[in-house]
């Protein structure tokens, strides 16, 4: 089945964004979820990497390419990306796996990791090799390198949705919503109740402390970008204005995922979850012709940003939306809000 293709354009430690290419938009045969279990790891085996010794380990939906040795990374990561899979796949609706085990890298050092870049991305290498730490997804490819545990396997959270959504999606989502889904999707705390050897991670949306500060000071400073403008923003943009003007951007858009999740007292909820089921499939074509008509939706589709899918699924009043919006970042950001987002709880 041929799948839409994306490059990617990253300036930020966790910025992936698609370029995308339009192709079949056939329904993706759904894969059964592979259920959680003391090890995912089905095999290993050599794997050698400019000379360098190395690992292929397989999982059911990852195969997962290492040159770290021992450690907690090497050791928690193929469970980790697995329970990140199920994740993605069934936290907001269900969604197909992927049907192929995805190519991932994690490799010891930046150096490693830029030799790999070059001969992945050819000439796309160039923007890759900005990223000063962690990783991207690319073409249904993740690589990164080991930033530390936890930082590294947050942004495999983050990039592993932009790799998920690459593999499965038939017609690719805006890029606000790509984003923000992105960063909804990377928060996680460690279970306390599994061992302490080989612990599960538990994914919260809320539980992201650098967003929530991070729209809590530019809603306070009267800095929230209106909708409209968000929807046309793109990070790759605003990264020429300062970096300040992206991590308000990832704030916002992470804010804006939970909005349509659980904002407006739940109204947006349904159409977030048939927007997603739709773009899997490719369906979401037909609706936003029928919607849009065929110039407007051929536009919106092929920039990946502007009002046009907003419109479509969820509110085509955008000044109505904008308000619903700000009352509900000044709702989450409220005094004595932060203790429930450490806690990984919504704070409505």
């Amino acid at each position: 089945m041929q799948r839409w293709t994306s490059g990617s354009e990253v300036f930020t430690l966790i910025l992936c964004l698609l370029v995308p290419t339009l192709v079949s938009c056939s329904a993706p045969r759904p894969k059964p979820q592979a259920q959680p279990s003391p090890n995912f790891v089905l095999s290993e085996s050599e794997w050698t990497f400019h000379s360098r010794p190395g690992t292929l380990v397989e999982t059911p939906n990852f195969r997962l390419h290492t040159t770290l040795r021992h450690g907690l990374l090497r050791d928690r990561f193929p469970r980790f990306a697995e329970y990140a899979m199920i994740h993605y796949s069934s936290y907001l609706t269900a969604l197909p796996m992927p049907e192929q085990p995805l190519r991932t890298f994690v490799l010891a050092n930046r150096q490693q990791w830029a030799e790999l870049t070059q001969r992945l991305t050819g000439t796309a290498a160039q923007t890759f090799l900005q990223i000063e730490r962690g990783g991207f997804a690319f073409n249904s490819q993740a690589v990164y390198w080991d930033i530390g545990p936890h930082d590294t396997l947050q942004i495999a959270a983050h990039e592993g949705w932009h790799q998920y959504t690459q593999a499965v999606f038939n017609v690719p989502l805006p890029v606000w919503l790509e984003e923000g889904l992105a960063t909804y999707f990377a928060g996680f705390t460690w279970d306390p109740n599994s061992p302490a050897n080989n612990p599960r991670p538990i994914f919260r949306p809320w539980s992201n402390p650098e967003r929530f500060d991070t729209l809590r000071t530019i809603a306070s400073q009267g800095r929230l970008v209106p909708l409209q403008d968000l929807l046309n923003s793109r990070p790759q943009d605003l990264i020429r204005t300062s970096s300040d003007s992206t991590l308000g951007y990832y704030a916002q858009v992470w804010a804006l995922a939970h909005f349509l999740a659980e904002g407006a007292d739940g109204r947006y909820r349904p159409e977030l979850q048939r927007l997603l089921r739709e773009h899997a499939s490719g369906k979401a074509l037909e609706t936003l012709l029928d919607a849009l008509g065929p110039e407007n939706a051929r536009r919106s589709l092929a920039a990946r940003r502007g009002p046009g899918v907003f419109a479509s699924y969820f509110n085509a009043d955008i000044a109505e939306a904008d308000a619903q919006y700000r009352a509900f970042v000044t709702r989450i950001t409220r005094p004595g809000a932060r203790q429930f987002m450490v806690q990984g709880k919504s704070p409505l």
